[in-house]
Parts: C-alpha cells; structure tokens; sequence
C-alpha cells in the first residue's frame, strides 16, 4: 500500500513537472472573469490585449463566453467564422484565428444558438488552445460571467486568473464567491484582481481590501491587485461606437491604467520566467 502511495506521489510530481516544462514553450493562458454581468470583463480583456500588442506581444483573445459572446460586436466586425465550427468538427482551432492587426488576433464565440456544445469539448478545447498558444505571447479568454461547471473548468486550467470586479458590494461579494469555489475545486492558479469603474480616489483599494482580507480570513488565498481602473464616461462612448476605448481615447488618464495593468502583466511573467531559470 504504501509503495502504491509512493508512486501515485511521484507520477503526480511528474505531471506536474511536465506540465511546467510544457508551460514554458507557450504563452501565458489567462482567464479574465467576473462573479457578476456589468463590471466591464469584455472592455477590459479587449483594452488589455490592445495594450499588449502595442508593447509588441503577440495576443490571441478567444471569446468562450459561451452562448453570449460579443467580442466580434464591440469591435464591429463580421464573424465569418466562429468555435461553432471547431466543436463540430469543421475545422482545427487555428483555422478560426482572424488577424485584426500584426499583434493583435482574435477567436469570435457565437451568440443565440440553442446547440452550443461547450461542456462536451472542454477538455479537448484546452489541449488545442495550449497548442495554439506556442504561437503567441500571451492568450487571453473572455469567460462569461459567473460560475457553472463549465467556467470553473475553465478557470482550473489556464495559468492565470484575471477577476474583475468594482466597487459596488454586490460585485466584491460575487468575486469572493468566484475566488472560494476555486479554493474549494483545488485550484492553485494565480489569481490577479482589477477593480474597474472607480468613481472616487479610493474605490479601488477599499473594494480590494475588502476582498482581500475576506479571501486571506477565510479561504487562506492571498490575492495580488492587477489595476484600478477610474470610471470614464468615455467607456461608454467607444463601447457603443464599436471601437476599442484605448484606440480612441490613447491619451486619456483611464487608458494609462489600462496599459499599467498590461505592463503589469508582463511584469509577472519576466518574475516568472526569472524564477524558473
């Protein structure tokens, strides 16, 4: 018994190494979620990713808000292809890649079918997805708000997860729920937060505080800010003029945030790397 003990250890262990030594001939898989609708999730993935690819990393945005995706919306543009395709077996994931700007690439989701196959492919869908991320500096996925079984699944596999939240109570409760079903499936993921839409100087560190000492009190997990994001009334416009708010706005106070949080992000992986090395 204790020789089987010994050995289910070591295969873990070496799963674990293999999956490290995997990890570090791709780019980052980055999850941006939310507990709740209404926080800005899409507008931030999508700025971020901007943000990126101007500090010339090469970015795939897969939309796997499932059912309700709008990625292709915000940014006008026509999805001729979408996942749709890939879970019924049409075509590979990277036939579906449609490349915006040099840097800059993205995988459109669909919205109002009543056949969308997610929960079945999962699975298969992540193995493909860290294929196609040895082609990319980092790959992120806008995740629908929430958590079902299929977005707990999700968020278990990347390397990171991104919860955006804001200062509203409501907001902050729902990313505590999203950050405790993840302590209790065992992920141990890094977890960043952004709190976006402060109005006032101190929004974003009274809400992150709140959040923090809840998860350290009574989950253990100790979370790491990302950004705060100041509300602009600006968002709004770009959102419904279907540009990206970065592109539109370069100069404004809020973009200058958004690019902190990417720089903040490449940040963590030159630690990263460093600490592997």
């Amino acid at each position: 018994m204790i020789g089987q003990a010994e050995r289910l250890i070591e295969l873990n262990r070496l799963k674990t190494r293999l999956s490290s030594k995997e990890a570090e001939n791709r780019g980052r898989i980055i999850a941006f979620s939310s507990g709740k609708g209404g926080t800005g999730k899409t507008f931030i993935c999508l700025n971020t990713a901007y943000a990126l690819s101007k500090l010339r990393k090469k970015v795939l945005i897969i939309d796997l808000d499932a059912n309700l995706s709008n990625v292709n919306i915000m940014l006008n543009v026509k999805a001729e292809s979408t996942l749709i395709s890939y879970f019924q077996d049409n075509c590979a994931l990277k036939d579906l890649v449609f490349k915006m700007e040099p840097f800059l690439h993205f995988i459109f989701g669909d919205s109002g079918r009543v056949d969308y196959p997610v929960s079945k492919n999962l699975e298969y869908l992540f193995r493909d997805i860290k294929d196609i991320a040895a082609g990319y500096d980092y790959v992120l996925l806008d995740i629908g708000a929430g958590a079902n079984e299929e977005i707990l699944y999700i968020l278990k596999s990347v390397d990171y997860n991104i919860i955006i939240t804001n200062p509203e109570p409501t907001a902050v409760m729902d990313a505590y729920v999203i950050i405790k079903l993840l302590h209790s499936s065992g992920a141990v993921n890094k977890k960043f937060i952004v709190v976006n839409k402060c109005y006032v100087k101190d929004d974003g560190p009274v809400a992150f505080n709140n959040l923090s000492k809840a998860a350290s009190h009574f989950l253990g997990e100790s979370l790491s800010i990302l950004g705060y994001i100041d509300h602009d009334p600006n968002v709004n416009n770009a959102i419904k003029s279907q540009e990206l708010y970065l592109k539109k706005h370069p100069y404004n106070p809020t973009s200058a945030q958004i690019v902190k949080v990417a720089q903040n992000l490449i940040k963590i992986q030159q630690v990263a790397n460093s600490n592997q090395s």
